[in-house]
């Protein structure tokens, strides 16, 4: 629950501060990830929160023009998290597994809008 929570937190804020705020992709990404390792969270979580801010953020870089409502902005969240949380052990060591899965949760969402 709290990496949907975090991975969620890190896509919307990402999204609406370029959306709405008009702040470069880029900053607002990178301005995402920095306010979010300041979140405590409790020890037993580990860094997982913070990747998962970050992974958000990533899918919250996508462009307004493809996501019409927050609603499809939640189900991208959705299915970003629940990547996150089945590659958490697969990938490990590996570079670029943020990345993979901000882009597979919206690549996902996209077909799925454009199949349904």
């Amino acid at each position: 629950m709290v990496k949907f929570l975090a991975f969620s937190v890190g896509c919307f804020s990402c999204f609406l501060l370029h959306d709405q705020a008009n702040v470069a992709l880029v900053l607002s990404a990178a301005f995402t990830g920095l306010v979010g390792t300041f979140i405590p969270f409790p020890a037993r979580f580990g860094n997982h929160p913070y990747a998962a801010i970050y992974a958000g953020s990533f899918a919250g870089m996508c462009s307004s023009i493809l996501i019409n409502s927050y609603w499809e902005l939640s189900f991208i969240s959705l299915i970003g998290a629940s990547l996150y949380v089945l590659t958490m052990n697969l990938f490990a060591g590996f570079g670029g597994r943020l990345g993979s899965v901000a882009f597979a949760s919206v690549a996902l969402y996209m077909l799925a809008k454009g199949v349904f």
